[in-house]
């Protein structure tokens, strides 16, 4: 049972002590009291608080001092802490969806966080022109941190709010057909037709091709025609292997000679003049003006890459292993069906009914003699003089026992 009381001060004038400030409380979890201000003058408004404290005891879900003082800024340590100790990569992107969060939720205090407010933020993410798929990415960034602040000790985060995911529907599906890539290389600044190269017979991701820790030549070799990407160098942190053939392989090494004759002592396969590339958005806007492909990314390089080695009939699993997907559900979303594939579907089914086309005549001369009345009657009579009634507590039932074998049986009915 939890009371309520004023903490006292000396009157410096009269010398006695005297009730001022806040009422504070008083209650019990598990035998350790626990004392903290209500906040409130009235006795009447501290006694309800109080009593939803004592609600929450019962609950198993009593607020301590430490959820009462954590604030958002201080959720931010623990989310770059979390990073640094999984060695996640995509720090630089939270970031991001830190800086528009503090507009909404930056000094509030962590139990002040509610499913309102939470909604509130999406609208004016909303207002302002964001797609629904980054408030789920800002929203995913902010539900870590929450759960982050649950798991410490003592917690700093009560029960987490409810997060309304939106539904998202910005899904890009761009591809290349190979025509539109020869083009696009032809017309692509000499730096970036290695890196559109690579992208599009390997489906490798941009930053596993250039940036400071992009394709490097000690990582290709030409004589086994294999380009092995280590683990610390891949977004899924899993190694894999490529092997190079055709115009792939002839490109990579035309580049190599290109490299060895003019930046020697540069390490890196994609460079511009000897430098890695950082990146690649004007020289891919200005070529994609030039053949009139306006709208297309990088990455669609990828999403044909992955779409092309399934078109060729390698099996999914063996594909996966190539573009390093992990989920299935992740490499079904670049396996993308253009109208192209419909169309050879319809031919393909019409193929096959064309084949399934078969007409059967029937006439009475070949059609098989029917048996009369009497001889049905007959193989009958004939079957039943081989059977014999059971025998015990339930009653005679024809066809449990046989008199003879089911050779036996043939020969009578022939």
């Amino acid at each position: 049972m939890g009371s309520l009381y004023r903490r006292k001060k000396r009157d410096p004038q009269t010398g006695k002590l005297v009730e001022t400030g806040p009422w504070w409380m008083k209650y019990y979890d598990q035998g350790k009291p626990y004392s903290n201000s209500t906040g409130k003058y009235e006795k009447r408004e501290a006694s309800m608080v109080l009593k939803k404290a004592e609600a929450k005891v019962l609950e198993g879900q009593r607020e301590g001092p430490a959820m009462l003082r954590t604030r958002f800024e201080d959720l931010i340590d623990l989310l770059e802490l979390d990073y640094q100790l999984k060695g996640r990569k995509t720090w630089t992107r939270r970031l991001q969806h830190i800086e528009h969060l503090k507009k909404s939720f930056g000094g509030m205090r962590v139990k002040s966080i509610t499913s309102d407010r939470i909604q509130q933020f999406s609208t004016r993410r909303q207002r302002e022109g964001v797609s629904n798929g980054t408030i789920n990415r800002e929203l995913e960034c902010l539900h870590r941190m929450l759960v982050l602040g649950s798991r410490c000790t003592p917690p700093k985060c009560g029960p987490l709010p409810h997060f309304s995911k939106l539904r998202e529907d910005n899904v890009r599906e761009g591809f290349f057909e190979h025509d539109e890539f020869l083009a696009l290389r032809g017309a692509a600044a000499d730096h970036l037709k290695l890196a559109m190269t690579i992208a599009y017979y390997t489906g490798m991701r941009q930053g596993e091709i250039i940036g400071p820790k992009g394709l490097t030549w000690e990582q290709v070799n030409l004589q086994e025609g294999t380009i092995r990407l280590m683990a610390k160098h891949t977004k899924s942190n899993t190694a894999r292997v490529i092997y190079m053939t055709g115009d792939f392989l002839l490109v990579m090494m035309k580049m190599k000679q290109v490299r060895d004759q003019d930046y020697p002592d540069c390490p890196y396969v994609c460079h511009l003049r000897g430098q890695y590339i950082k990146e690649m958005k004007h020289s891919w806007k200005t070529a994609c003006e030039r053949i009139g492909l306006v709208g297309k990314t990088f990455h669609d390089l990828r999403r044909t890459g992955v779409r092309n080695l399934v078109r060729a009939g390698v099996p999914e699993t063996v594909a996966m292993k190539i573009s390093g997907h992990k989920t299935r559900s992740v490499f079904d979303r670049y396996n993308i069906t253009s109208e192209e594939d419909l169309k050879e579907a319809a031919t393909r089914l019409n193929t096959y009914i064309q084949t399934k086309k078969v007409t059967v005549l029937v006439t009475p001369d070949t059609s098989p003699p029917k048996q009369g009345k009497d001889s049905k009657v007959e193989i009958f009579e004939r079957f039943e003089e081989t059977m014999e009634p059971a025998s015990g507590i339930e009653p005679p039932t024809y066809g449990l026992r046989n008199r003879c074998s089911t050779t036996e049986l043939r020969r009578l009915n022939a």
